[in-house]
């Protein structure tokens, strides 16, 4: 028999699967579109976060001073020799050579990235002996502090204007001061007379200054043997090194209400000199090496990296130059390192740790609702094809090949829909590609092909009814159902435990149980609605049995008896409104622990630091416009005795000035001392700091501080505001302490309440005006203004409305695709109803039964969830690193925030029901009935 006339060759699995994806592909290229946009955002947003951790880590380096930054050494030495010449005997030599050739052995000595963040050393000698001269009385200023320094690269950064470079002049003993002389170390007795030809040592100023000061090139300093040979300008006025030169730049003034403004100013010896315009002389040494910021980058690991390596030179020794190298010393030139940096890294680390752990928190319920879409969207292409699928059953294919068949079907179309989405989320957000990134887009790859053989599981005609009841077919539903329930309920119990078990997991980079708990908690809470909801639901079915109206009844029973739902939508929409809520709470807390951290930390509208609060001080500052009150707090300066009970513990003395009760009260979010504090009446109240706590619990009996007497313990305060306090301490009243027979401490650390209405702005830059340059001003809001600007605030808040709109579009695909999967079977049903009669409108309200009460029961669980999933998280999750403060934040509840959010959960959820119902209404009565006759 030719085969042109016998049976026909039965399809490969190749045009088997081809044939079965051409009758409809759309279903298919939609599962790959979703895997593609999974792989997009599980690449782009780890990349995302890495930039934003970037630019955060840059501006809080940036944000540093190169005084705090910069890795500096300071050390005293005694110069014996000024010129290189008289010690080492040859014109010529580089008395400098020895410290610049150790320094820069000390910085490629420094492991990576140490080493690269390091410039190279910078080095500066200033004398001890500094000079005071009264100026020209036309200058304005009523004295001027000159400190001798040696720049030995100073040629380099510096432009002269006018004159000459200072010749390398050592005489035997210059005069620099008023009827002084020079430090002579270890000279005593009277000083012997200065000889009359002395000879004048020249240096140069900064040209600023000379203007300032009436001082022409040539002119001898007033009252000293100095010189001014010429005047320089710096080549780059902001170069971060000028910090590290005091008064080389600009000239520091200094105001003094009742003298006016006194000046200071650095002038330059020659820099081949070694310290010294005399005899022997001590110098203050300083070698520093710049820190570039930009240099700075990499990830959580890397940075907490650098952190160790900056410790560990800072509590190494590095010898510079041994006493043989440097001739006229005695020992070695070892300096002391310190530097602010390690403490902007912690907290950077502390960032990296809090903004990677809310990225997997809230990233992880849009990637547990896609992963169940795919899931859904796998079996509704199985379901689609069931007739095709049974024949092939039928014509002898085993359900191992079907599955394999299937299988590489998904294959060709996660691969490249991954690969896709992978490039795609390179070229949109560029940075580093680490090879798990790789991994995590090819583990997606492969979720089609999963999702694909593991819904053929049953592909024969046999339909059976899904009743949601208490009871199910399967054996393991309930042990699965109880490992969800017990791990969401472990997974709970290890957060709110981790403080007192002293168990940051979240040390090392994202905190993966924070990560998994709200997950674990939206799968038991969707496991117990699953279960509960048919209770209400069947009782619901037996009230409209007897009642008239079909609709309610009808729809009752189907979302019973054949739901359209399951645990797919019900953790669609669980999920989607508890990311939705989770994000606005968390945000809303960081933005509120950021204003609070701000108050506290500045203690008032604007803050002075600088100098001391004296009557007339005061007098001018309550004289501005729009300033209320102005007080401190400042520490007596003395250690005292806090008796509790007889036993007795050294704590110091913190005095509140009584003006700071107005300023306290007048500003928001500021913990105080309580209003007792201030009273006059009665024993004195006291407020314990830090630690004293431990010493005057609230239990204690007779409580006494040493040159206060009885007093009354009324509370406690981990800080003061607007004021560092870095031990136990006590926080008295400043009229209690007078009337004790102490004195009131000067007060540094200015706080300056405002009038309502006031701008503080123009408050800080009226104060400004007033000090000059002699104090620094703070306002709370430059501080706000920074951290709502700053790039992992921004980062949070794009982060939180994307997985919030992402949550919100798979909320609506889950609800239409689950409503696609019944739509043959209810087809077929509104047809028939439709023949006898049902409205178009009862058609659209029958199909929105079938999901509107599940859905709404979700909505309430995922609100629910999504206000206490915070609350854990916040138990477990350490949020300082971002508010910049040092407690960790309270709960912060937005109610219009909130409402905004839910509002527009619920207008989606509407939106897929309404789309879900409307589309059934447009059945073809005819055809549906036709492929019924067929049937």
């Amino acid at each position: 028999m030719s085969p042109r006339h016998g049976i026909p060759r039965a399809p490969g699995p190749a045009r088997l699967a081809r044939r079965q994806f051409t009758a409809d592909p759309w279903v298919s290229l939609g599962l790959a579109a979703l895997v593609g946009l999974v792989a997009l955002l599980l690449t782009a947003a780890p990349r995302g976060l890495v930039d934003v951790q970037g630019r955060q880590l840059e501006q809080e380096i940036g944000a540093l001073s190169a005084a705090q930054r910069d890795l500096r050494g300071d050390w005293q030495r005694t110069v014996l020799f000024g010129s290189p010449a008289d010690y080492y005997g040859a014109p010529g030599v580089d008395g400098w050579a020895p410290l610049v050739e150790g320094a820069e052995r000390v910085r490629s000595e420094q492991p990576e990235p140490l080493r690269d963040v390091l410039g190279p050393a910078q080095l500066l000698a200033r004398l001890q002996s500094e000079v005071q001269f009264t100026p020209d009385i036309e200058s304005g200023y009523y004295t001027a502090t000159l400190s001798l320094a040696v720049d030995p690269d100073l040629r380099e950064h510096v432009e002269l204007v006018e004159g000459d470079w200072p010749e390398l002049v050592v005489g035997p003993s210059p005069l620099v001061g008023v009827g002084g002389s020079a430090d002579r170390p270890g000279q005593e007795g009277p000083e012997e007379p200065e000889p009359e030809d002395a000879p004048e040592v020249p240096i140069v100023v900064l040209e600023e200054t000379a203007q300032e000061l009436r001082l022409e090139v040539g002119d001898t300093v007033p009252q000293t043997d100095l010189v001014v040979s010429g005047t320089y300008v710096p080549r780059d006025p902001d170069d971060p090194r000028w910090q590290h030169v005091d008064n080389a730049a600009v000239m520091g003034t200094l105001y003094d209400p009742n003298r006016g403004e006194a000046a200071f100013l650095t002038g330059f010896l020659s820099p081949e000199n070694r310290g010294s315009i005399g005899p022997a002389a001590t110098v203050s040494m300083r070698v520093w090496y710049p820190v570039d910021a930009s240099a700075i980058t990499g990830t959580t690991g890397q940075v907490e990296a650098l952190t160790a390596q900056v410790n560990g030179f800072l509590a190494a020794q590095h010898p510079l130059a041994t006493a043989e190298q440097m001739g006229d010393a005695r020992g070695a030139q070892i300096p002391l390192f310190t530097t602010d940096l390690t403490d902007a890294l912690d907290r950077v680390a502390s960032q990296q740790r809090a903004t990677s752990s809310m990225l997997a928190v809230v990233a992880a319920g849009p990637l547990g609702v896609a992963l169940a879409v795919a899931a859904l969207g796998a079996r509704l292409v199985v379901q689609r094809r069931r007739r095709s699928l049974a024949m092939t059953l039928a014509r002898g294919a085993s359900p191992a090949q079907l599955r394999r068949v299937i299988a590489a079907e998904g294959l060709l179309l996660g691969v490249p829909a991954a690969a896709l989405g992978h490039l795609g989320a390179m070229l949109l957000v560029p940075g580093p590609t680490p090879w798990w990134q790789w991994a995590v887009s090819g583990a997606v790859a492969l979720v089609p092909s999963l999702a694909l053989a593991a819904s053929v599981d049953d592909a024969s005609l046999l339909t059976r009814r899904q009743d949601l009841g208490g009871r199910s077919r399967s054996r393991w539903r309930w042990v699965v159902e109880v490992a969800v329930v017990a791990l969401a309920g472990v997974a709970t119990w290890r957060l709110l435990g981790r403080g007192a078990r002293g168990d940051d997991a979240a040390a090392t980079g994202i905190d993966l149980l924070a990560a998994a708990t709200p997950v674990l908690l939206a799968l038991a809470a969707c496991v117990l609605t699953l279960r509960l909801y048919p209770l209400p639901l069947a009782a619901l079915t037996r009230v409209l049995r007897g009642r008239p109206t079909l609709t309610p009844f009808l729809g009752a029973a189907r979302a019973l008896r054949d739901p359209a739902g399951g645990l797919v939508p019900t953790l669609a929409v669980v999920l989607g409104t508890a990311v939705a809520l989770i994000s606005a709470v968390l945000l809303s807390t960081v933005s509120q622990g950021a204003q609070v951290a701000a108050w506290q930390d500045n203690g008032a509208p604007v803050r002075l630091n600088g100098p001391v609060l004296t009557d007339e001080l005061r007098a001018s500052l309550e004289d501005i416009p729009g300033v209320g009150a102005v007080g401190g707090v400042a520490d007596s300066g003395a250690t005292q005795d806090l008796v509790v009970d007889g036993e007795r513990t050294a704590v110091r003395v913190w005095v509140a000035e009584p003006q700071v009760e107005q300023v306290y009260a007048a500003s928001p979010l500021i913990e105080g001392p309580p209003p007792a504090f201030w009273s006059e009446d009665g024993t004195p109240g006291v407020v314990t700091l830090r630690s004293a706590d431990e010493a005057a619990p609230g239990s204690a009996g007779e409580v006494a501080v040493s040159g206060l007497g009885q007093v009354e313990v009324l509370g406690h305060l981990d800080e003061v505001p607007g004021v560092l306090v870095t031990g136990a301490g006590v926080l008295v009243d400043g009229d209690r302490w007078v009337a004790a027979g102490e004195t009131l401490p000067r007060v540094s650390t200015t706080l300056i309440g405002l009038e309502e209405g006031a701008d503080p702005e123009v408050v800080a830059q009226a104060v400004t005006d007033l000090v000059g340059s002699g104090g620094v001003v703070t306002t709370v809001s430059t501080r706000l203004d920074t951290f709502t600007e700053a790039p992992v605030t921004v980062g949070l808040r794009q982060l939180f409305v994307g997985a919030t709109l992402v949550s919100a579009l798979l909320t609506v695909l889950a609800v239409v695709v689950v409503q696609l999967m019944g739509s043959v079977a209810r087809t077929r049903l509104l047809a028939t109803l439709r023949t006898l009669g049902l409205a178009p409108g009862q058609t659209r309200a029958l199909t929105a039964w079938e999901l509107a009460p599940l859905l709404a029961t979700s909505l309430v669980v995922g609100s629910v969830l999504g206000l206490a999933v915070p609350w854990v998280l916040l138990r477990g999750l350490d949020l300082t690193g971002l508010t910049g403060g040092t407690a960790q934040p309270a709960l912060h509840l937005d109610p219009p925030l909130l409402a905004a959010v839910l509002g527009a959960v619920v207008l989606t959820v509407l939106t897929a029901v309404t789309t879900s119902a409307w589309l059934p209404g447009r059945t073809n009565l005819a055809q549906a009935l036709r492929v019924g006759e067929d049937r």
